[in-house]
């Protein structure tokens, strides 16, 4: 679901675009430190890159009201913490996305699939 908020918003139309998903994940944090509970899990790994491109790559703070899920935000930053999620933002590309690769990502996708 948040692909399909990310792309939809930056590649195909902000007006089709489904503003859910980030409450939902706000409601589901609403008492739990990680997505399952107490432990940090493969459902928050899936996750964590997600909900930060939502607000970086896709830019789309403003269009999803990110500032009023307070759970989701104090759970990315959380996760944005661990030493493992920290050694990813080294790796060149994870870091931050730039709008150049928003407009090479653009150019693949309008790309016609038949000559």
């Amino acid at each position: 679901m948040f692909g399909q908020l990310g792309y939809f918003s930056k590649f195909a139309g902000r007006e089709i675009v489904d503003k859910r998903p980030p409450g939902v994940l706000d409601g589901r944090l609403d008492g739990r430190r990680w997505i399952m509970g107490d432990d940090y899990s493969i459902a928050d790994i899936a996750t964590l890159g997600w909900v930060r491109n939502l607000i970086t790559f896709y830019e789309v703070r403003e269009l999803v009201g990110y500032d009023r899920f307070t759970y989701v935000d104090t759970w990315l930053q959380r996760g944005l913490t661990r030493p493992a999620v920290q050694r990813w933002l080294t790796i060149p590309g994870h870091a931050s996305p730039t709008a150049a690769s928003a407009r090479a990502h653009r150019s693949r996708v309008e790309k016609p699939l038949v000559p």
